[in-house]
């Protein structure tokens, strides 16, 4: 059932973006609050949090030299092959990688319980899903768990280039299938249809050079990934010596949506 009115707690924003490298999958998302609610009136919050991205951003900067017109994405920031310094020259190694760890941990201005990701390995299969699109379907069911837990409904901005995800994000509008934390609900059955119904309109899409927010959450995919290659014993010397898979460990605990498992606590969720 589609919503008729506005929840009562506001309107919140998710931008998501995915990593992988053939073998694991994974799709991050920032939720950034975008309009409240009050008894008397419904404040505009997105614009506050975009100002602190812009200070967050403009840090980096003064910091590390990177040019606040350049596009951030992780995995060009961890390997050096970028043009991150004045100039077009590059920024690499160890300096590289303390940069990256910064950007991460400066993200405390994001909202408690706002980032969180979803990672599955190539042969798992959610409900006839593969790869992305089971990480994306089970991404779908954690937004919708927090839109009801928050009493919020919201809107979906994915980056350019994956047509595919507006097509099952209309399937899930209409028929999401969700597994019960206690195993089974009422009746035996192990999963039941609870659509995406908290999300409102089409699914949208932003060219993400044009957008820090999906570029936050491309940094924290590309480190969940590396962490869950080094749970796999999969990083390369260079990675290990430079200690690639601890990145994921810089994002502030308080911002990270510890609900979508409760077994690990780090805001991924690994599908298995």
């Amino acid at each position: 059932m589609t919503l008729a009115k506005l929840p009562d707690c506001g309107l919140i924003t998710f931008y998501a973006d995915e990593s992988d490298d053939k073998q694991t999958y994974v799709i991050s998302c920032v939720a950034v609050p975008t309009l409240g609610a009050t008894v008397a009136d419904c404040p505009v919050e997105w614009d506050g949090c975009f100002e602190k991205a812009k200070a967050w951003r403009a840090s980096l900067r003064d910091e590390f030299g990177i040019p606040v017109r350049k596009e951030l994405k992780g995995s060009k920031l961890a390997t050096g092959r970028n043009s991150y310094q004045p100039r077009g020259a590059r920024l690499h190694g160890e300096r590289a990688i303390e940069a990256y760890a910064h950007a991460l941990k400066t993200l405390d201005f994001l909202p408690s319980g706002s980032v969180f990701s979803v990672c599955c390995e190539k042969d798992y299969r959610l409900y006839g899903q593969r790869r992305l699109e089971a990480v994306l379907y089970a991404m779908f069911q954690r937004m919708q768990r927090k839109c009801e837990f928050e009493r919020k409904a919201a809107l979906l901005f994915f980056d350019e280039g994956h047509g595919e995800y507006r097509r099952l994000y209309r399937k899930a509008k209409k028929h999401l299938p969700t597994g019960s934390q206690q195993g089974s609900w009422a009746g035996g059955n192990t999963s039941k249809s609870i659509p995406l119904s908290n999300v409102l309109k089409d699914a949208n899409f932003k060219d993400s050079k044009q957008s820090l927010f999906i570029q936050i959450a491309d940094l924290v995919a590309y480190a969940t990934l590396k962490k869950i290659r080094k749970e796999h014993g999969r990083l390369s010397d260079r990675e290990k010596s430079h200690f690639v898979g601890l990145l994921h460990d810089q994002i502030p605990k308080r911002i990270l949506n510890t609900r979508v498992d409760h077994a690990t606590y780090d805001g991924i969720k690994r599908l298995k």
